[in-house]
């Protein structure tokens, strides 16, 4: 408000300055003009005594006098004019004053109506504020009461009925007391206050039942578990009475065998089976006994679980003795059987069995050794025998006629008389009869190095004549290897001349030409193929070494050992082959490159040509055709190379040497990229395939019947994203200065003439339409796809397939296919220049192919 009111006295002190401000510009306005007028009639005098001076008469006079005439009665109406003005800026002056006194009374009484119901507002706050707190405190003394009630409820809902009688009269006492407070909850304060009462006091009956279940369920487990103990005990007592019948067995078992060594006359090993079977029957009887006890504690070792443990032991004072004339006190009764009494028994358990093993191993070993002396004892009985069958005369002694006849017997060996002669100087003692029965072991020892010492000398002779046969053979088997040897030689001169040519290679590889690099190529494969059938020839001629002899079993390992040296070498040899191999396959895979690399760049300068010949001559790709093929219905590489070599040569830029043009065999080689059937020819229905431009349209643009844009009828509207192909153009239009061209709209086959762009910058069609693969499809061959199962099977696993991703170029516009209602085009996929047929949309509506 204090703002407004300096605004108002602000524009009213401008406006009371602004008539004096005109009034001062009136006066200074009249001033000059008063000025101006006395310079006019100073300059007019001057001018009226010149014009006496000279003499030329008073009718100039006259008429300056009549002009300043005019000139004051104009200044007195302006003065006249000002002064109305002034009367109006007065008036004007007066009544702004009037509306702004009017206005200020106005926002005066305004301002204080305003103040009036701006205090009633705050009474009126004041009071309701009052009201809420009021409110607010009541509602705070209900909740306070509220909440004592039911805290003194969540006491009663967890009582025990220990504490529940008590806790009841504390919430009796407090609904006395607060209940009233709790104001407009009251009547839900009581329900609740009830139901809680209640459901304690069926949760206090409910604990009674459960302790009072619990407790007979503590008395059963307890009359249970009692009834166990006592019939673990009474398994217990008669797990003791088995463990003490196999501890008696035991005994008797360790006892007899312990006497077993002492027993007389077991000379044979009958008589100490015998001897050992009663011992024995004693072990197997302790093993039962103890198997017995096993089995019971295996059988009942859950029924045994329930013994107490023992007793912790409690320390006794030392008993006094007792006074003379008193009695003695009583023995404690014994204490109950437990856990650690059947760990005792078990313990007892596994020492016996450890015990009747060892008595069982001791016994074993026992009988051992009185069969090996009951053994020795039948074996020198067995010797006594024999001596005593060829001592003929019975004197205890082997004459050396004894000895002869003992030895052509047994050995079928006739002793030399020297042989025979050591061993009775070496035998016979000085003056006996011959050899004694005690030394008959060592005569026959003495027989058998007789016997062999005459077989080494028939061996010696044997060998000799076999080393000798061996070394005959070897020789023969040396002779018909030096030819492989030879073989082999040669094989890795060539090997290494060929993996000299190959390193060679791949040090030119850069600056030779695809054609060139092929071409060497080719002389280093014929080299490596010569070497390689060396190699294979040595491989060969090892296989066959020997093949026809049979090579005696001393020399098998020399041959093989030989032949596997020449085979190691051979294998070198073809490692190295195999290495110049993968040499010259890298070299052949980088030369196809670049000759794909050359090729794809001759023919985009050969597609570049074309293109610019038919455009210069305003050409139609079937035009261009007819002059390529001269009329034929196809053209080779001859006819495409013959026509490329006529074609005008690219002039040079300024400052720059021309690029050398391709020769004809480089026009030949880029043929290869447009006979994509592989046939050899190409048809015109190929090259207009090639030369093909499509265009997308990026704005919806007018397609007419002619190429002028006024008086033409419109063919149809061409909408975003539809694409068309260029057949002919771009030609200027002159009258609207734009390019215009011919197409065939794909989506429909309609044919008319269009805009490229506009002359204020628009674009109707842009260049550059390629199609991307979406879903993988196949490629095949020909347009029709239907066929049976198995061979669709066949087709889908033989033909080429297309990934997601995929570039391809488009050669046939896509057409349904009718039998399968699928949609077909022709395409040449861009990444290695196949070309073929592709589902681009399935039956369903599922693309496969879309365009980018």
């Amino acid at each position: 408000q204090q703002q407004q009111q300096q605004q108002q006295a602000s524009w009213m002190q401008q406006q009371q300055q602004a008539p004096q401000q005109a009034q001062q510009q009136s006066w200074m306005q009249q001033g000059q003009q008063d000025q101006s007028w006395s310079q006019q009639k100073g300059g007019a005098q001057q001018g009226q005594s010149w014009n006496n001076q000279q003499g030329k008469g008073g009718a100039w006079a006259a008429q300056q006098q009549q002009y300043q005439q005019e000139q004051i009665r104009k200044q007195q109406e302006q003065m006249q004019a000002a002064r109305l003005k002034q009367q109006q800026m007065e008036e004007q002056r007066r009544q702004l004053e009037e509306a702004n006194k009017q206005r200020i009374a106005q926002q005066q009484a305004k301002i204080a109506e305003q103040k009036r119901i701006q205090e009633e507002l705050q009474r009126k706050k004041i009071e309701e504020q009052r009201a809420r707190m009021e409110e607010m405190r009541q509602k705070q003394a209900e909740t306070k009461a509220c909440a004592s009630v039911r805290k003194s409820l969540l006491k009663l809902k967890i009582a025990v009925p220990e504490n529940f009688d008590a806790l009841k009269e504390e919430v009796a006492k407090m609904l006395a007391a607060e209940l009233d407070a709790c104001g407009s909850q009251k009547a839900a304060v009581q329900e609740e206050a009830d139901k809680a009462i209640d459901e304690a006091s069926k949760k206090v009956e409910g604990i009674k039942e459960q302790r009072a279940k619990a407790e007979a369920a503590r008395v059963e487990a307890a009359k249970k578990k009692q009834e166990a103990i006592d019939k673990a005990r009474a398994l217990l007592l008669e797990l003791k009475g088995l463990a003490e019948a196999a501890e008696e067995a035991s005994k008797d078992f360790a006892e007899m065998t312990a006497g077993f060594s002492e027993k007389p006359g077991l000379d044979s090993e009958d008589k100490v089976s015998r001897a050992a079977q009663p011992i024995e029957e004693a072990g197997t009887e302790a093993v039962s006994k103890l198997q017995a006890c096993h089995d019971f504690l295996k059988a009942k070792t859950a029924d045994l679980r329930p013994l107490p443990q023992a007793p912790k032991p409690m320390l006794k004072k030392a008993a006094a003795k007792p006074e003379e004339g008193t009695e003695e006190p009583k023995e404690e009764a014994p204490a109950e059987l437990t856990q650690a009494d059947l760990q005792k028994v078990q313990s007892k358990i596994t020492s016996l069995r450890s015990a009747n093993d060892k008595e069982a191993r001791s016994l074993k070993q026992l009988i051992q050794a009185a069969n090996k002396k009951a053994a020795a004892a039948s074996e020198m009985k067995k010797i006594q025998t024999l001596f005593n069958k060829y001592d003929k005369d019975k004197d205890a002694h082997l004459s050396k006629k004894e000895i002869t006849v003992f030895a052509k017997s047994e050995y079928k060996y006739t002793i030399p008389e020297d042989d025979l002669g050591k061993m009775l100087k070496v035998l016979v003692q000085d003056g006996a009869k011959g050899v004694k029965a005690t030394d008959f072991q060592a005569l026959k020892a003495a027989i058998g190095v007789s016997r062999e010492r005459t077989m080494d000398k028939d061996r010696k002779v044997a060998r000799e004549a076999r080393e000798k046969e061996v070394a005959e053979q070897k020789a023969e088997l040396q002779k018909s290897m030096e030819g492989v040897v030879a073989a082999l030689k040669e094989a890795e001169q060539a090997v290494a001349e060929v993996g000299k040519a190959g390193r060679t290679l791949m040090a030119e590889a850069k600056s030779l030409k695809a054609t060139a690099m092929l071409s060497k190529a080719a002389e280093v494969e014929t080299a490596v193929q010569e070497a390689s059938e060396k190699v294979a020839a040595v491989f060969k001629d090892i296989e066959s070494c020997g093949a026809d002899a049979k090579v005696d079993e001393d020399l098998t390992n020399w041959f093989q050992a030989e032949k596997k040296k020449l085979t190691i070498q051979g294998k070198t040899q073809e490692a190295a082959c195999g290495k110049t191999t993968q040499l010259l396959e890298k070299f052949k895979a980088d030369a196809n490159r670049k000759d794909s690399a050359e090729v794809k760049v001759l023919a985009a300068k050969a597609l570049e040509a074309l293109k610019k010949y038919k455009a210069d001559k305003t050409l139609t790709a079937g035009a261009l055709f007819d002059e390529v093929a001269k009329g034929a219905e196809s053209f080779g590489p001859d006819e495409f190379a013959a026509f490329m070599c006529g074609l005008p040569k690219a002039e040079a830029e300024d400052g720059k040497e021309a690029a050398p043009e391709p020769e004809s065999e480089d026009w030949k080689r880029a043929f290869k990229q447009f006979d994509e059937d592989k046939t050899g020819l190409v048809t015109k229905q190929i090259l207009e395939a090639i030369l093909m431009v499509l265009m997308k349209v990026v704005k919806d643009v007018a397609m007419t019947e002619s190429m002028g844009i006024k008086d033409t009828k419109t063919v149809r509207r061409l909408e975003v994203g539809e694409v068309v192909q260029i057949l002919e153009g771009p030609i200027k239009e002159e009258t609207m200065d734009v390019l215009r061209v011919r197409v065939k709209a794909l989506k429909d086959d309609a044919e008319g003439w269009t805009t490229v762009a506009g002359n204020q910058g628009s674009m109707y069609l842009k260049e550059g339409v390629s199609f991307k693969v979406i879903k993988e499809t196949i490629l095949t061959e020909g347009f029709e796809i239907e066929v049976p199962k198995e061979e669709a099977r066949k087709i889908q696993q033989s033909t080429r397939k297309l990934k997601p991703g995929e570039i391809v170029e488009l050669r046939v516009w896509g057409r349904k296919q009718e039998d399968t209602g699928l949609t077909r085009m022709k395409i040449k996929v861009k990444s290695d220049g196949t070309v073929g047929y592709v589902t681009s949309v399935g039956n369903t509506g599922i693309k496969f192919v879309e365009i980018v």
